[in-house]
């Protein structure tokens, strides 16, 4: 409640207070009734009620067991009921705040709920890293699949025509940033700049564009691009700082109510309950008193942070050639790491030189993991020290014994040498003559690596996403050619990688999965029978180009669970014998029997209400003799034919590549997740970190600054003399 109370205060206090950024509008509760205990939800409407008191419109959320657990079980029996509690409460509240276009989700965590966090890591063998306690920050894992929830749902919010994220100005804003503008113009300043850009070598400005280009037609071409998700709901803590006794005299201050589960003081019930009633009851050592662990917790986040931020600091020198999402492929060169060089008794005892190398490595563990979730398809990366043997491997000066350079699978990512060096070092000695000499040199040079998807083990089952079909209502009686979709699916996540969405109005189930080996030459030929030998020879060259080897086998292709290729081929879906119109245009409907005879009857209900038919209604009406003998005869003719379900590969969506026809038929929309922002800079940059336009105008910036410090220098050496 005092959350709630602050949160009322915020517009009186503060006309322009932000989170992230945004303007706040008027807070909205969120009440979560996990329904494990008797009266938990008066207490619910208890704390609604006391929020409408305070202006606050609010909402109550209960958590709903048995769609997780079977029937007849308590959930309060089972051993891991709080983390269950916990994945399903944030499930709940992020399906809500998506629904409602809420960004923030603030909770009431405070500083005792941090050190009872801090004291059950410790008590459990956490390390430093694990010791920072909760994050005052943080998107929601537990709803990793959700799209618009975790890590995205911003480029759809960009189409709306009130987006959340306004990334234009608002009027006075933009009247604020203009006045400021105009009073940092200087036009004399500007006609310079101008007179100096038309002096420029305009013809060589743009080769570096035209690069790929000169190099011949024969190289495979580039992948439509992918759009990068980002946004989704950031939860917020912003009470870590206030212990709870002072939370409480502050709704008793402002005679606001405080509620408090009763079941927190059982001890036996969580490990937290025991944490919490262990620092209540007894003088636990100054060690682990609530002072001593909050800094402990402090010193780990600063740890943490000087770590990261001397990986992100070694980001400047890695160089990443190139970065297609497409096919979720990486080609980078890794940085070195240098020893002093100045000879000092500290860095030069071998102690001290031990110590740097462990924090070396450590670094280099982090800068992996950052390369790592650019293209693994997991939620949670390895932890620094379970990626030992690959530091050791790709950086062998960090390494007494390093082992040789081949391929090495981690964290579902495929480590793979690449031929050659990595180009750091492009001074070749011509005048070492001496062959050791000049094979030592290049095993020196930093090595090119190629990050992909690992190929998908044998014992586990392949990630798969069905999008459902063209309800049987909306296609029975009419021609393929008047059937109409219902609009784009919900988006869906596949291989923890691409968020897909299709629209279509094909009259089966379509299933996104990784492409199969016994599907590509079908699809190759099918390719080349439909008269688009162009596609064909793009595709080999795309996979050859971009998922070379096994790596082709874990992009993501659209299956139909039948048969369409004639659809595609022709317009037409309903056999000859189902094409009969008598039954259907007139005012009477044939009834079949239950022994097959047929028998004439008033027609059913009106042509509207057919198409809204579900499925469930057209079996009662089958039995009950209402439906025509052409459209029973369609409905058991496409039952029967599902019933023999098998995948027929239509397209290849990360490559843009489909059959012939499909495009009337099916469109997709598929978007990369979010990645490092730090790391999609340096993917565009590619391997040649400054073109020429961009050394040119540095050259000109310089140019610039030594011709104005020598003009003011020139007064000064009058003066002087």
């Amino acid at each position: 409640m005092a959350l709630a109370y602050l949160s009322s205060k915020i517009r009186h206090t503060d006309e322009w207070f932000r989170v992230a950024d945004h303007p706040v509008s008027s807070p909205f509760g969120i009440i979560v009734n996990h329904d494990l205990r008797e009266g938990s939800g008066a207490e619910a409407e208890n704390v609604a009620a006391a929020l409408r008191k305070l202006g606050i419109k609010s909402h109550v959320l209960k958590i709903m067991w048995k769609e997780v657990i079977p029937e007849g079980v308590n959930p309060n029996d089972l051993p891991n009921v709080e983390t269950l509690a916990r994945y399903l409460r944030y499930r709940r509240l992020g399906t809500f705040c998506k629904n409602g276009k809420m960004t923030t989700l603030l909770t009431a965590h405070h500083e005792d709920d941090q050190y009872e966090t801090v004291m059950m890591r410790l008590l459990s063998g956490h390390g430093f890293r694990g010791l920072q306690g909760m994050r005052p920050a943080t998107d929601i894992p537990e709803c990793y699949d959700l799209h618009g929830v975790y890590q995205s749902g911003f480029i759809d919010d960009q189409r709306h025509d009130n987006p959340i994220y306004k990334m234009v100005p608002g009027d006075r804003e933009r009247k604020v940033l203009k006045k400021g503008l105009r009073n940092e113009v200087d036009p004399a300043v500007i006609a310079k700049e101008i007179e100096a850009g038309l002096k420029a070598d305009i013809a060589t400005a743009y080769l570096d564009e035209y690069d790929d280009m000169s190099r011949g037609s024969k190289r495979a071409p580039p992948p439509a691009p992918l759009e990068f998700e980002n946004g989704g709901v950031m939860v917020y803590r912003p009470l870590l700082g206030f212990s709870k006794d002072r939370l409480i005299a502050t709704c008793l201050e402002n005679n606001i109510p405080w509620f408090e589960d009763h079941t927190n003081s059982d001890r036996t019930l969580t490990m937290r309950n025991a944490v919490r009633y262990m620092h209540k009851n007894h003088r636990l050592p100054a060690a682990l008193q609530k002072p001593s662990i909050l800094r402990l917790a402090e010193r780990c986040r600063a740890r943490v942070a000087s770590a990261e931020a001397e990986a992100g600091r070694f980001l400047d020198r890695l160089v990443i050639h190139e970065f297609w999402p497409n096919t979720g492929t990486l080609v980078a060169t890794l940085p070195r790491f240098h020893f002093p060089s100045v000879p000092r008794l500290s860095s030069a005892s071998p102690p001290a030189r031990e110590r740097r190398i462990a924090h070396y490595r450590h670094i280099a563990a982090l800068l992996l993991r950052r390369l790592i979730s650019m293209v693994t398809p997991e939620r949670e990366l390895s932890q620094p020290s379970q990626l030992s043997h690959l530091v050791s491997m790709l950086f062998p000066s960090l390494s007494s014994s390093p082992p040789p350079a081949k391929p090495y699978v981690i964290c579902s990512v495929l480590f793979t040498p690449l031929p050659g060096d990595g180009g750091a070092d492009n001074n070749n000695n011509n005048n070492d003559n001496n062959a050791g000499g000049r094979e030592k040199e290049k095993q020196r040079r930093p090595r090119r690596w190629l990050l992909a998807r690992a190929p998908h083990p044998s014992n586990t089952p392949r990630p798969s996403v069905t999008f459902h079909d063209l309800a049987f209502g909306k296609r029975r009686g009419k021609p393929a050619s008047a059937w109409k979709t219902t609009g784009w699916s919900g988006t869906r996540l596949f291989d923890g990688r691409y968020w897909i969405r299709l629209l279509h109005r094909l009259p089966c189930r379509l299933r996104v999965a990784p492409l199969e080996p016994e599907h590509l030459k079908p699809f190759r030929d099918a390719l080349d029978c439909g008269g688009e030998k162009e596609k064909k020879r793009e595709l080999m060259a795309m996979l050859a180009r971009y998922a070379p080897g096994k790596t082709r086998w874990t992009l993501p292709a659209i299956y139909a669970t039948v048969d369409v290729r004639r659809l595609l081929a022709t317009g037409e879906w309903w056999p000859e014998e189902c094409r009969g119109g008598g039954g259907d245009n007139d005012g009477n409907a044939a009834a079949v029997s239950d022994d097959g005879g047929e028998e004439e009857g008033e027609a059913g209900a009106g042509e509207e209400q057919e198409e809204d038919m579900e499925e469930r209604e057209l079996v009662e009406r089958i039995r009950s003799h209402q439906l025509s003998g052409v459209r029973l005869s369609q409905w058991e003719w496409e039952r029967e034919l599902k019933s023999r379900e098998q995948q027929h590969l239509l397209a290849l969506p990360t490559l843009g590549i489909g059959l012939p026809g499909l495009e009337d038929w099916l469109r997709w929309d598929v978007r990369y997740r979010k990645v490092d922002h730090d790391l999609l800079r340096l993917s565009k940059l590619g391997g040649r970190r400054i073109g020429r336009r961009e050394m040119r105008h540095r050259l000109r910036c310089l140019y610039r600054w030594v011709r104005l410090g020598r003009a003011k220098e020139a007064p000064r050496r009058r003066r002087m003399a």
